[in-house]
């Protein structure tokens, strides 16, 4: 054997030894990953509730996941945090690529994700921001300008329609959780002050829930039925105001002009589009959240962090708009088929 030949040999001997050493790095799961193809990967997602939007989502995401091939495995909180840890733990045991964590508690939900990525499983934050100590990727919700503007349109209705009232809003939010505060409740508040400065502001906690929702309506309006305009962070809590509204003989309206108080609400589902659309509600306006676009940004985003186009403990944020709905039947009727699967129109006129 000559000596150039020799070190050839040596060479590739030893390079067979780095591929091995990298292939069994993958397989024990070092820091290089062997990256799958999507049609491989399967995501699991906690869900925040079984509410209407919800559902909606879930469905546009078992949709689009199907498109593309992805296996989604689907766990919900039932809006308890508590739940969240047996959840997360289902997920790691089954051998999930990545996790997309809408948390119901925000505290709660840090060591959970800690967990993950300490098994090299990457979490997406949804919706709701993780709690302090911890980094994740996030797909949040572009609202809160919408949510001012809504604001300053409520105000700007009760001042022209209602001459001579003072401004009094209640608010039914979830006491603690930034997207009320920070977001959509918060924006409302300011819109509706740089309207109208002195207006009265009364907040109470709905805790995200219909039921109780119309249990602390009934109990303000028990003590001050003077109040112009209403409104909740998500459609359960605003419809429960309608529904204690209606109760204590306020929440009707005549030729789409409200009798009593001007509604709000956010989410933009069936029952929150009947109510929109019909003459005989003060429902005036709607931000309707868009599943099928928040949809296919949470898989794509995973599949971007899975595959390591985007850190799985970095800062990466994405929005996603939310669409302002008016009374207007037609572009009603399309928001519901599109976003929300519905298969008839509305009961109003139909388009």
């Amino acid at each position: 054997m000559s000596r150039k030949t020799g070190i050839a040999l040596f060479v590739s001997f030893v390079a067979a030894l780095l591929v091995a050493g990298c292939t069994a790095s993958n397989h024990s799961g070092g820091s290089v990953r062997q990256q799958k193809a999507i049609n491989e990967l399967v995501i699991g997602d906690i869900l925040y509730d079984t509410d209407a939007y919800q559902i909606a989502q879930q469905k546009q995401m078992q949709a689009y996941a199907d498109s593309l091939g992805i296996k989604m495995i689907f766990e919900n909180q039932q809006g308890k945090g508590t739940s969240a840890p047996n959840l997360m733990d289902d997920l790691l045991a089954k051998g999930v690529d990545g996790v997309i964590f809408q948390p119901a508690d925000a505290n709660v939900s840090v060591p959970l994700v800690r967990q993950a990525q300490a098994r090299g499983v990457p979490v997406l934050g949804w919706g709701i921001p993780f709690g302090a100590g911890v980094t994740a990727p996030y797909v949040g919700l572009d609202e809160r300008a919408e949510a001012v503007a809504a604001g300053k349109d409520a105000a700007q209705y009760v001042l022209k329609n209602f001459p001579g009232q003072p401004v009094k809003v209640l608010i039914v939010t979830i006491t603690g959780v930034s997207i009320c505060s920070d977001l959509r409740m918060g924006g409302f508040e300011q819109g509706v002050k740089e309207v109208a400065p002195n207006a009265l502001i009364v907040t109470v906690n709905g805790n995200g829930d219909r039921n109780t929702a119309v249990t602390v309506t009934e109990d303000v309006l028990q003590r001050d039925k003077g109040f112009n305009i209403a409104t909740g962070c998500n459609s359960d809590m605003a419809m429960g105001a309608l529904q204690a509204f209606k109760s204590a003989g306020l929440g009707g309206a005549t030729g789409k002009k409200p009798d009593h108080a001007y509604f709000f609400s956010i989410n933009g589902t069936d029952e929150e589009l009947r109510a929109l659309t019909d003459p005989s509600t003060p429902l005036m306006a709607v931000l309707g959240l868009t599943p099928k676009e928040v949809a296919k940004t949470l898989i794509d985003t995973m599949v971007k962090v899975i595959h390591g186009e985007i850190p799985a403990k970095g800062n990466y944020t994405a929005n996603v708009p939310d669409t302002p709905l008016t009374p207007d039947c037609s572009v009603a009727n399309a928001f519901n088929k599109e976003e929300y699967f519905a298969a008839q129109d509305l009961p109003c006129v139909s388009g």
